[in-house]
């Protein structure tokens, strides 16, 4: 039996992170079944895609409010500084959630990309001010003037999060009510 060919193990690999895209709870019996391969040839391909860092890991969706939280978006403008090693070791690091767990704010991912800001933080906390604390201790370990700006959005309500509609349909409509 020949072995498949590079384009069509990639191919087989897609329509693998598809499944686990919408749902990554989904066993891998189930992702078989469905795409109707043998469940030996989705494991295989599902630690391979884990070993060489396609998949870094799995998560779940929270509904914030349940859990006592907001969600925050944090927008940063870089000042004109030099990057040091020490600094930019901050990040890569994780020093930065070692600064959000001081200030009980839970890091979600960060960011750096081209634009109008040169990075963002997305976080959850209790409130505004445990978010506030976390960028003046961030400020306090880069250097007072390493970001020119940081603008705190709060999410007033998820439409939508990682490919899944929010199910909480009143929450929605009583936010669209107040136009």
């Amino acid at each position: 039996m020949p072995k498949n060919s590079v384009k069509q193990i990639q191919q087989d690999e897609k329509r693998i992170l598809e499944e686990l895209l919408k749902n990554a709870n989904m066993s891998v019996n189930e992702i078989a079944n469905k795409l109707g391969f043998s469940r030996q040839k989705v494991w295989r391909i599902i630690k391979n895609l884990e070993k060489n860092k396609t998949i870094w890991g799995y998560t779940t969706i929270i509904d914030d409010n349940k859990m006592g939280r907001k969600r925050f978006y944090i927008l940063l403008k870089k000042a004109p500084v030099k990057v040091t090693d020490e600094k930019l070791n901050i990040v890569i690091n994780r020093e930065l959630r070692k600064i959000a767990t001081k200030n009980k704010v839970n890091l979600e991912s960060t960011y750096f990309f081209h634009g109008s800001y040169d990075g963002q933080i997305c976080v959850t906390a209790e409130n505004i001010i445990q978010v506030k604390n976390f960028i003046t201790d961030i400020q306090k370990k880069l250097g007072e003037h390493y970001f020119k700006e940081a603008d705190i959005l709060e999410v007033l309500v998820p439409i939508q999060m990682r490919g899944f509609n929010n199910p909480n349909l009143k929450q929605l409509k009583d936010y669209f009510a107040l136009d």
